[in-house]
């Protein structure tokens, strides 16, 4: 099913790529660093910004879940101060409890999406940078618990920007 080159590895030259880039601001499980590299390679993330600490794009439970990914998406991993400083004059957007439901965000054509670890959510830095640019999107729950697993908020999410942004047919 997958696009694989002539080493067998996923042929990156039938990957379509737009001007989103995520920061994985510490996520600390190595299951969902993988799962996101999957889904940005799926909904065409130009690239990943790991902000430290981070799970170990190298880790053995990383390059499982993301099924090759790590290899396909284009990533960096930054101290906060030089994710902040890469940045600078982007457009920024936060994935957090408590913002602008995912229905009614307007993503932006070239951005940032900064999306913040399950237990300590977005950094207060990086929170205040989207806040001063585009702001927080929210995905709106119907259960008891109060958020979604990070890599499974992170799909919807980059769903809905490709959806928005008409990317998917």
């Amino acid at each position: 099913w997958d696009f694989v080159d002539a080493q067998d590895k996923l042929d990156v030259t039938k990957r379509t790529v737009f001007p989103f880039t995520i920061v994985l601001d510490r996520i600390r499980s190595p299951f969902n660093v993988g799962s996101m590299f999957r889904t940005s390679d799926s909904f065409g993330v130009e690239k990943i910004l790991l902000s430290t600490p981070c799970a170990d794009v190298d880790h053995p439970r990383t390059k499982r879940s993301a099924a090759g990914c790590t290899e396909s998406v284009d990533w960096e991993k930054l101290t906060p101060a030089e994710v902040l400083s890469s940045i600078e004059g982007k457009s920024v957007f936060a994935l957090e409890v408590g913002g602008t439901s995912i229905a009614t965000f307007d993503f932006p054509d070239d951005g940032v999406m900064v999306v913040g670890s399950e237990e300590l959510g977005v950094s207060p830095q990086l929170l205040e940078r989207a806040k001063q640019s585009l702001g927080v999107v929210s995905i709106p729950l119907l259960g008891t618990k109060g958020s979604l697993n990070v890599s499974t908020a992170f799909s919807i999410a980059m769903y809905w920007w490709a959806l928005k942004k008409g990317k998917l047919y």
